[in-house]
Order: structure tokens, then C-alpha cells, then sequence
């Protein structure tokens, strides 16, 4: 199937081509191509158009809509068909839909068809929207198109707002837009995503000149929400999210506006993997196992906080993440991440650590003179597009000695650990070579005893070191929780819960 995004093909149907025979040049002389390529940077290897076709390869005629490479698709490499499409979709309705039903649903005692509002509504009623990794996404660039303003022009639509692992934007308001795309530094590298303005904040660009602030025009309109904005350190790593809240080349911090929080989640990534986790290399498309530490106790705090800050006028708690000025935020060349080796930790084998300091760059991308970049909405008449020399400089979270992230939240997951927890992770070895495991963080425990970690060559501390006894990791746990708790980064009833588990199962001897 023609794609309209890796990993939501089964939800968004593909565009159409044209033609499906893409051995004839069409009227103007365009003829589709196919390239290959083993990782992002890598020259572009043509495929001849001969050796490949539209359509299904067990249908046996020729399909708008999919298409077939008889020798076969090479997991681990990015394909790219170039192809004169047709029918497009106006996606940016889309915001219009959101903007419309939220004002319904705060507002309204029915519909056009008399349909009546199922929800309670009224002049003191708030309203918040949460969205989650693409529909994060999907709130930030509504607010930067400032559709929360009511079709009237007289008023706000959502009183608050949690883009939860959502950074950047989404290129939705464009011909031809595909929702399923991303941001990452292989697969979606070169699709609208990442486009100044990085920042709720009013900024200035020193590569375009160009001025602005997601926020611009809801500020013009006194119609910007309260805004928790919550992110894991996968989506600094991979998702270049530390240009949300620095200036565009990384050199000092920028404060949020008043209306918004920030808050980094400390050795996280995108969405925790699943338990239990994979015993046996490959570890999926991955070169270690992945991070499940947990989001929800943290997101949950959030919410509560987001929901006295709309409610009830109660402020929330300051931002928590990463800064340059206390030097959590650095270059990933300067992180200093412990040299882990190889080791058998639970039976287990893993191959050692291989920190390089990879990160996502961030060039300014020349999509053609209809393309208007500020709004990420139009026309992409270069694709793939022109990118300049000149470079965005994300940076990264700098960790402690057992290579977890400081700076941001870092939960009783992070403060009592039982091993590694980071925000990225390699492809495995015949994949993207040495690109990002694709939304993937790292977890690697610690040896349980002082002799395993010495025979292992290990610098990390051991769990007999660090705890000793059930006691000694019960008051870590119950020290963290209480921390959390004071800090309004974790709901008494969930500190409770989690001192429950450590009393009742001890010391942790799995993620």
C-alpha cells in the first residue's frame, strides 16, 4: 500500500496516483520514481521502473493505491515513491471540526438538526483538550493557526489544554497531508513536523529572520488556553523538543509565557514498553531493551493540576525540565553517559551500551515558494525538499552516574532505580545504522550483587550495594514518593500505591 504514514496505514487510506503505469511519462514529462536508501543521510539508490509497479503483488492487476516490488521490501531501509497524486483531502477541516464541536459540546443546547448537547454546558462550565503523541501535535498547531477562537470571533474554545508527548507540529493544513507522518530522525526525517516557531514563546529565528511564537495569534485574540505541556526525554532526543523551550541555536533558556507549563518527563520515552519485556536479542527493531518505566502516575498529577489551575484558579506547579543554566541541558556530545558493558543481568544476554551521542538535526527545509513554513500549511512543490547548511542546535538532557537523565520529573522509578532508563535507543545491528530505534528508549538493570557487577566490568552500583535490604529500598521509595507528593508531581492516593507495591513485593527485580 502507498503510504500515508508508517504507523497509521491501516487508518489513513493512501493517495491516488494519476496513472498506474509508471513506465509512461505523463503528459509534462513526469515519470514517478522508487529509491532506496540503508539510513536517512545515505545517497539515494533509483530503482528502475521496470522493476517495480503499481498495484498489489498478489492481485495481479494494476491498483491506485499500492503498489509492488516484486524482489521485495528490505525491512530496515527507507523506500521513497515520488508520484503524481490525485483527490486530495482538506485536512485542515479537520481544526475546524475540533474548534466547532468543542464550542457545541461548552455551549450549545443543541444542534442544526435539533440534536441536543449531551454534555452539561453553560456560562461556567470549562473545558479541557488532551491529546496524546499526533494529536498533541494536532492541539499545538491549532493554537499557532489560532482556531481557539469560536467561529463568532467572540471568545475561546478550550479553557485548557495538555499536549502530552506532542512536540513539534503536524502537517495537517498542507495539499496532500498525511496525518500518519512524524518526526524522526530516519522513517518522516524530511516531513513537515519541525518548523520555526519551536516555542510558545515569541522568538526570533536567526537563520530565517523570521519572528513568532506558537501562540501569536490566540495571544492577538485573548483566546489561549491554560496550557500543561508534557513530554518525555525520548521526544528531546529524537523529537528535537529542547527547542521548544531554548532559543532556536540552543545557546540560553527561554522562559514559557504565564499561561503554560512544561514539564519533562526524566527517563521516559515515547509510550513505556510493554511487560514483560522481550528476553532475547534482537530486542524488536531495537539494539537494547526497551524503557517501560511508567508515565501514568506522573500524567495523572499533571491532569489534576491542569484541572485546579481551569477550575478553580489554583496555580499548578512550576515547570520541571532540563535547563541550560543548571547544566541539564547540553550538547549530546557532552553528555557523560557510563561505558556499560555487555552483560546477562536476569539470564538475560545484552550487548554493551553503545552511546555515540546521535541526535536529530534540524536544518531549514526549502519546500517550494507555496509553502508557508510559519503556519506549516500549503503547497510542497519540492519534494523531497532543499535543506540549508545552516543548523537548529537541539540539546539533550545530561544524566547522573548510572546514566538516568537529570532535570524534568524524575519519578520514584527514576529516584529508586533498578537500572537505566533513557530517552533513546539504536536500531539493531541490519537496520538504519546507528539511527534512533524509532520511538524507543533503553533499559538496562543493574547486576544484582557487587562480585556480578566487578566480573562484569560494570561502574554502576549493584542492587546489594545500593539497597541492601527490603527496608533500605522502602524508605528510598517512601523518600521519593513523599518528595513527589510535596512537589504536587504525584497524587498522595498513587504514593500510597506505590509504597503498597515496595512493601509488599520488596526490592524490584524487574522493570
Amino acid at each position: 500500500m502507498l503510504s500515508s504514514g508508517w504507523f497509521t496505514t491501516g487508518t489513513h487510506a493512501a493517495y491516488p496516483t494519476v496513472s498506474t503505469d509508471n513506465t509512461k511519462p505523463l503528459a509534462d514529462g513526469f515519470l514517478p520514481t522508487l529509491t532506496v536508501r540503508n539510513r536517512q543521510n545515505a545517497p539515494r539508490t533509483p530503482i528502475a521502473n521496470t522493476d517495480w509497479h503499481f498495484g498489489a503483488c498478489d492481485a495481479g492487476t494494476p491498483d491506485d493505491r499500492s503498489i509492488c516490488l516484486p524482489a521485495g521490501f528490505q525491512p530496515g531501509h527507507i523506500y521513497e515513491v515520488i508520484y503524481r497524486a490525485k483527490d486530495p483531502l482538506v485536512l485542515g477541516l479537520g481544526m475546524a471540526v475540533a474548534r466547532d464541536l468543542g464550542t457545541f459540546l461548552k455551549t450549545a443546547n443543541k444542534d442544526d438538526a435539533g440534536t441536543k448537547n449531551p454534555v452539561v454546558h453553560g456560562s461556567t462550565v470549562r473545558s479541557i483538550i488532551m491529546g496524546t503523541s499526533q494529536s498533541g501535535r494536532f492541539i499545538r498547531t491549532m493554537l499557532l493557526l489560532g482556531m481557539n477562537e469560536n467561529e463568532t470571533g467572540h471568545g475561546k474554545v478550550f479553557d485548557a489544554a495538555l499536549p502530552h508527548i506532542g512536540g513539534g507540529l503536524i502537517g495537517l493544513n498542507i495539499r496532500f497531508g498525511q496525518p500518519g507522518h512524524g518526526w524522526n530522525d530516519q522513517i518522516d526525517h524530511l516531513y513537515p513536523a519541525y518548523e520555526f516557531p519551536f516555542a510558545y514563546s515569541h522568538q526570533t529565528d536567526p537563520i530565517t529572520g523570521r519572528s513568532a511564537g506558537v501562540l501569536d495569534r490566540c495571544q492577538a485574540t485573548h483566546t489561549c488556553p491554560l496550557i500543561v505541556h508534557a513530554a518525555t526525554t525520548l521526544e528531546i532526543w529524537e523529537g528535537r523538543q529542547s527547542l521548544g523551550f531554548t532559543d532556536p541555536l540552543g545557546m540560553h533558556d527561554v522562559a514559557d509565557p504565564a499561561n503554560v507549563r512544561t514539564f519533562i518527563m526524566a527517563s521516559t520515552q515515547h509510550a513505556p514498553a510493554p511487560l514483560p519485556l522481550p528476553v532475547k536479542a534482537p530486542f524488536g527493531a531495537c539494539y537494547q531493551q526497551q524503557n517501560p518505566n511508567p508515565q501514568t502516575w506522573t500524567m495523572r498529577a499533571l491532569l489534576d493540576a491542569l484541572t485546579g489551575w481551569v477550575r478553580d484558579n489554583k496555580a499548578p506547579p512550576p515547570s520541571a525540565l532540563p535547563s541550560i543554566a543548571a547544566g541539564t541541558l547540553v550538547a549530546p556530545d557532552a553528555v557523560t553517559f557510563p561505558s556499560i558493558p555487555a552483560n546477562s543481568y536476569g539470564g538475560v544476554d545484552r550487548p554493551a551500551v553503545r552511546f555515540i551521542g546521535v541526535h536529530n538535526p534540524l536544518p531549514v527545509f526549502d519546500r517550494g515558494p507555496a509553502y508557508k513554513a510559519g503556519s506549516i500549511s500549503g503547497v510542497l512543490l519540492k519534494d523531497p525538499p532543499l535543506l540549508s547548511t545552516a543548523r537548529y542546535n537541539p540539546l539533550v538532557p545530561q544524566v547522573d552516574a548510572d546514566g538516568n537523565d537529570l532535570g524534568g520529573i524524575r519519578n520514584v522509578y527514576v529516584q529508586a532505580p533498578i537500572g537505566t532508563y533513557t530517552g533513546w535507543n539504536l536500531f539493531r545491528d541490519d537496520w538504519f545504522t546507528d539511527g534512533f530505534c524509532t520511538l524507543g528508549g533503553s533499559f538496562i538493570p543493574f547486576a544484582a550483587t557487587k562480585a556480578e557487577r566487578e566480573k562484569t566490568g560494570d561502574p554502576r552500583l549493584s542492587i546489594e550495594e545500593r539497597y541492601g535490604n527490603k527496608q533500605a529500598y522502602l524508605a528510598a521509595v517512601q523518600k521519593a514518593a513523599d518528595a513527589l507528593v510535596a512537589q504536587r508531581y504525584l497524587l498522595p492516593e498513587d504514593a500510597k500505591r506505590l509504597i503498597a507495591e515496595a512493601e509488599a513485593g520488596g526490592i524490584r527485580q524487574a522493570p
